[in-house]
């Protein structure tokens, strides 16, 4: 190979190395990041809300701050609560408990994620991770973020009774 040719070469791979890191970081939101309601436990006066957090993303949550609201079965607005994770490395599942005093589980008809409003991590921001949330639930009540989350439920409770 010409001294012309490697320095080409060398050129292009230097290019092609600068393109793929700056992919790379416009990439760092990519993914999900899925909240599972895992379980409703009632302990005395107080029902203890499992989250399962998993981390999609390719960097660090060092801390998701959901804003959610607690309805009853018949849809009123019980409780509003801001439910902390502690940091979410990439590809990792942590759970996170939360103790809810004078609340009964049985009367927890769906949870709802209204926002995200705290998201700290390179490159993330409320609303980046907002938008990546990816809810679901193995409990009777629902996970819900979205109107479709909502229609599922209301479908899969229909089917159910029938």
């Amino acid at each position: 190979m010409s001294k012309t040719t490697w320095s080409g070469t060398r050129v292009a791979l230097g290019a092609a190395l600068i393109s793929f890191g700056l992919a790379g970081s416009a990439s760092a939101a990519d993914g999900e990041i899925g909240v599972e309601l895992n379980r409703l436990q009632q302990m005395e006066a107080t029902c203890r809300l499992s989250l399962v957090f998993t981390n999609r993303l390719d960097v660090t949550i060092d801390q998701l701050e959901l804003e959610t609201v607690l309805f009853d079965p018949d849809g009123g607005a019980m409780r509003f609560l801001v439910l902390k994770s502690q940091p979410l490395i990439p590809g990792k599942i942590r759970v996170s408990q939360y103790d809810l005093a004078d609340t009964q589980c049985s009367g927890v008809g769906s949870v709802l994620i209204n926002d995200v409003v705290g998201c700290k991590g390179e490159g993330l921001e409320p609303a980046t991770c907002l938008a990546r949330l990816a809810p679901s639930s193995r409990t009777d009540a629902a996970l819900i973020l979205t109107v479709t989350d909502q229609d599922k439920t209301a479908t899969g409770t229909a089917e159910a009774t029938q």
